[in-house]
């Protein structure tokens, strides 16, 4: 069979794998495989080109950042400043309290430190609340000032001591007060008046001024100082002594409904003084016209005692005038310093003696800070010392509720009158803490402190023992040489009782007391230990001076010196010791503690009593003198005796009468202050 031949190629596959038969071109087929990576290359090149494309069209400012826009000023010289016509103001309201230094007041726990302007616009007149869900928990409410811009001289109130003034100044700075308020909202004006009899010419001198405050108000409000106000003012009258009398049964407007009510009360013959319970009581009644009418209370408080309710009392009224807002003035002396009760010269008309009663009147702290000593020599013993500050009790109910507290001696009789007036502003530096309600609270507070305790620990035993120092005892003596020693012995046991004393008083104050002095960081205590400690140390030296010279004086002298050179003794006080060996330093000691109080509170009750006992020296100078006795009186000659007949019955003797002591009298009905 033959195999017909065609012009096709016959494909023979060689070894290599490709078809021998076949003619390969190899130029096409390197082309195919570079195509592909150039085909990438341009995708990518027409990509980039978009985007950059697409870049190009956003537009981005270089801003330079010290570049500023120029100000263009343009003064026009045809046109005249025109003056703003000048505001006569044809009454305005003046404060009373002018002085150089501003008022410096307590802050408030929520006030606003922010005084109303002069001439405040109010916006709109407080709203009524017209829905009160009884069973949520009601808040305090606390008063925000509304005045419309913030002065320079801030007065925020919450004053615990202004200045010493007397009852007609204290009563402007009350009206003052009402009408700074009134520029702000309605006010309701409780007057609550202490009803005990030592009392009456305050409050007869008080209902004649007022006519002048509410006459001055009334005028204020005619001269639209205030915003116009349906019945703006308010005013109720409260009598306290041992329960609280309202005189008028609901507050009003009524001037003659007013006085009429300061002329209807009567004396409470009690002498009990419930003035906290009673501010309570006024709260109860009246609180309604805060939360309804939506009115600011101001509760004045006119006393001349500390009042006999502290402790829950006091906090059941703070906590009620905190509640709704309420702040309380007080117009009362000043305590005592570092004493709570005085003593009233009462002249009975019964008998015409004079008889001391008891008022209680502090202390102006909540512990007694400073000891009972005497002071010697000549000179005031300060047993009536103004603090400076109201009572304590008083004084916190002031501070806590953003009142002020308004010293006077208008309003204590005349012989309690207290000695000695400060500035007001120096002695806010020493003012006692008024941040317990109890004295447990501060003794426990005492006890992290050991230099308060032992002051306090001085300070009270001091008060309540019955060894007390003496005092002077005897400096001149007239001498026999026959009881020399016995009189200069007698004379010894006073200055001994008064150093048994001193060291009783001086173990309260262990020796680490002094050591304490720097970590202590209350002045006010400070200033008490410096003082106490000093004129303790003080006395302790003069007592060991006195006994010592009279001892030497008793072993040199001899009953021919008394007779004959010596009769008469005079001890004087010295700045040198003398006779008590080793008490040079103690002395030392002393002076620098009393000075250190002289030098840190000028002008305060703590530099009075440091320079009363400074005024003499710690020493005793001995003055010996010489009197001749008189002669001997001539001896009459003695007259013949006249012979008494005898009697012929002898009578019997008679017993004399027992002499009859006196019934002591039974002293009149006192009145309870």
């Amino acid at each position: 069979m033959s195999t017909a031949l065609s012009d096709e190629p016959v494909a023979v596959e060689s070894a290599s794998g490709i078809p021998d038969g076949i003619v390969e071109n190899p130029e096409p087929v390197r082309d195919r495989r570079v195509a592909w990576p150039l085909a990438g290359v341009l995708l990518s090149l027409l990509f980039h080109g978009w985007l950059l494309g697409m870049l190009s069209g956003l537009l981005i400012e270089e801003r330079n950042p010290w570049e500023t826009t120029p100000l263009e000023t343009r003064f026009d010289n045809d046109s005249q400043p025109t003056e703003e016509p000048l505001e006569i103001v044809t009454y305005e309201l003046a404060n009373p309290d002018d002085r150089e230094l501003p008022q410096q007041t307590t802050v408030n726990a929520a006030s606003l430190g922010q005084e109303s302007s002069e001439l405040p616009k109010s916006e709109r007149a407080p709203q009524p609340l017209t829905d009160l869900d009884l069973t949520r928990a009601a808040r305090p409410m606390y008063d925000i000032p509304e005045g419309e811009r913030i002065s320079e001289r801030l007065v925020v109130p919450g004053t615990t001591g202004e200045a010493l003034i007397q009852l007609d100044a204290a009563l402007d700075r009350v009206t003052w007060e009402i009408a700074r308020h009134l520029q702000e909202r309605k006010v309701l004006v409780v007057w609550l008046l202490d009803a005990s009899q030592s009392l009456n010419n305050q409050r007869t001198a008080i209902q004649k001024r007022l006519k002048r405050i509410y006459g001055e108000l009334d005028a204020l409000e005619q001269a639209e100082q205030f915003a116009r106000r349906d019945r703006p003012l308010l005013t109720g009258v409260v009598a306290f002594g041992q329960g609280a009398v309202f005189l008028t049964k609901d507050p009003t407007d009524d001037f003659a409904e007013i006085s009429d009510a300061f002329a209807a009360l009567q004396n409470d013959p009690s002498g009990v003084e419930n003035v906290f319970s009673s501010i309570s009581l006024v709260m109860d009644r009246w609180s309604k016209y805060r939360v309804e009418q939506g009115r600011r209370i101001l509760l004045i408080t006119v006393t001349d005692e500390a009042g006999d309710d502290h402790g829950p009392p006091l906090d059941l009224a703070i906590n009620r005038c905190r509640r709704y807002g309420a702040q309380a003035y007080v117009i009362g002396p000043a305590s005592p310093f570092g004493k709570r009760r005085g003593y009233v010269p009462y002249v009975a008309p019964e008998d015409g003696n004079t008889y001391q009663l008891p008022v209680d009147l502090g202390p102006e702290s909540i512990v007694v800070e400073n000891v009972d000593l005497p002071f010697w020599y000549d000179g005031p013993q300060y047993e009536n010392l103004s603090s400076g500050y109201g009572q304590y009790a008083l004084s916190r109910l002031v501070r806590e509720t953003g009142g002020v507290y308004f010293l006077t001696n208008m309003t204590t009789m005349a012989g309690l009158a207290t000695v000695g007036r400060f500035d007001s502003h120096l002695m806010k530096a020493f003012e006692p803490d008024y941040r317990f309600a109890s004295p447990q609270e501060c003794l426990a507070d005492l006890s992290r402190h050991p230099l308060r305790a032992a002051v306090f620990a001085a300070a009270q035993h001091s008060q309540t023992t019955k060894l007390r120092a003496s005092g002077t005892p005897q400096m001149s003596f007239v001498l026999r040489p026959n009881n020399f020693r016995s009189t200069l012995s007698e004379a010894q046991k006073s200055a001994a009782i008064t150093q048994l004393a001193v060291d009783t008083i001086l173990s309260k104050m262990p020796p680490q007391a002094e050591k304490a002095y720097d970590a202590e960081p209350s002045l006010r205590w400070r200033l008490a230990f410096s003082l106490n400690y000093g004129r303790l140390l003080a006395q302790k030296v003069r007592s060991l001076e006195y006994n010592s010279a009279l001892a030497e004086l008793k072993g040199s002298l001899t009953e021919t010196d008394v007779a004959q050179s010596v009769n008469r003794l005079t001890l004087r006080p010295d700045r040198d010791v003398h006779f008590a060996g080793g008490m040079q330093k103690v002395a030392r000691t002393a002076e620098r503690h009393l000075q250190r109080v002289m030098a840190e509170a000028p002008g305060t009750p703590w530099a009075v009593l440091a320079a009363r006992e400074l005024k003499d020296g710690f020493g005793i100078r001995v003055v010996k003198g010489y009197v001749a006795p008189p002669p001997p009186a001539a001896k009459k000659p003695a007259q013949p005796a006249t012979p008494q007949p005898r009697p012929r019955i002898i009578p019997e003797p008679k017993t004399p009468p027992a002499p009859q002591r006196p019934v002591p009298k039974t002293p009149p009905p006192l009145p309870k202050l």
